[in-house]
């Protein structure tokens, strides 16, 4: 998200005041906001904690909103209020599924990916192949790195599309909601434990959880923050990987923002990579990573067909209003 696409955003909207340079103040104002986000992260770390992250985001935002009329300001929380609660409920899951009494799954999952995969778990083959616990790799660190990508990418593209096309953004705000919503009321549902945990419990060979290890060789204060994100999250919240849903998300929504048809199969990478680091990594079974992709599909094709359903229904009614109005004339 550039500086020119944030300074853009609203630009519909009256100034407050009569004052011919408020397009300028932005910049600076928003040179200067990502110049102490580049400071807060070289003392603090990376933000990986989702709320962070929002706050940045919006924070940005309200940096374009600067000389514009107010309801600019109520528009920016009116949108992004539903996100934050929503996905503030998903954080607060954590523990519902052992107060309910419902016993976690572990077998499930494992049967699955033997019966896909000739036998073997993919993570322990990945696991076997990529990671040694005495030498840290790049593929630690490419792993670090993308399993983080997952806490920033789908809200820096929410801003970009705030800022670019506020349609666009409702949009992809209410896959995004309607999503984790499905997320968790599954985790409530079916509480599963993920690879690492299966392996403590002698059920897979040579698993441990190796989603930070990356920060090691990497450096800075992310890796704190990482540590009590992962610390305080909901550990049977394994079915589906939102990590995957997500991320396939954020490349069907930007599919048909690429003017090269060619290109377009290449925003499936990002999911892909994800999926990868998601069973070498420990987190998840390939099970949790395609049902997290068909989620994201199935959530993409509701909301696009009810959406097609509301502009036929709206089409049909415009030409009755102007029917009646002419009649009445």
């Amino acid at each position: 998200m550039s500086s020119a696409d944030l300074a853009r955003a609203g630009s519909g909207a009256e100034p407050v005041l009569n004052f011919g340079h408020w397009p300028a103040v932005r910049r600076a104002a928003l040179a200067l906001y990502f110049v102490g986000f580049i400071v807060w992260s070289y003392n603090y770390g990376i933000p990986v904690q989702r709320e962070l992250v929002i706050a940045w985001v919006c924070g940005a935002l309200a940096c374009a909103c600067l000389g514009r009329h107010p309801r600019e300001m109520l528009v920016l929380i009116i949108d992004w209020g539903p996100m934050v609660i929503v996905l503030g409920a998903y954080d607060l899951t954590r523990g519902v599924a052992d107060k309910l009494g419902i016993g976690v799954h572990i077998h499930p999952m494992i049967d699955f990916d033997k019966a896909v995969f000739f036998g073997q778990t993919p993570t322990e083959w990945l696991q076997h192949h990529l990671y040694n616990p005495n030498v840290l790799s790049g593929w630690n660190v490419a792993f670090t790195l993308i399993y983080t990508s997952y806490f920033i990418t789908p809200f820096a593209l929410a801003g970009w599309l705030w800022a670019r096309d506020r349609a666009a953004y409702l949009r992809f705000a209410k896959r995004l909601v309607s999503l984790a919503i499905a997320g968790v009321i599954t985790y409530i549902l079916f509480p599963a434990a993920p690879p690492w945990m299966a392996a403590n419990e002698g059920l897979l060979h040579d698993v441990t959880r190796t989603t930070g290890e990356g920060w090691k060789i990497i450096g800075v204060g992310t890796s704190i923050l990482f540590s009590e994100g992962q610390a305080s999250v909901n550990l049977v919240a394994a079915v589906p990987s939102l990590h995957a849903a997500f991320t396939m998300l954020v490349a069907l929504t930007l599919w048909n923002r690429v003017p090269w048809r060619w290109a377009r199969p290449l925003l499936l990478l990002y999911p892909a990579a994800m999926g990868v680091t998601l069973m070498a990594t420990g987190e998840h079974y390939f099970f949790d990573v395609l049902l997290g992709w068909i989620y994201a599909g199935g959530v993409m094709v509701a909301w696009s067909a009810w959406e097609r359903a509301r502009a036929a229904r709206s089409s049909r009614v415009e030409p009755a209003d102007a029917a009646q109005a002419a009649e009445i004339a």
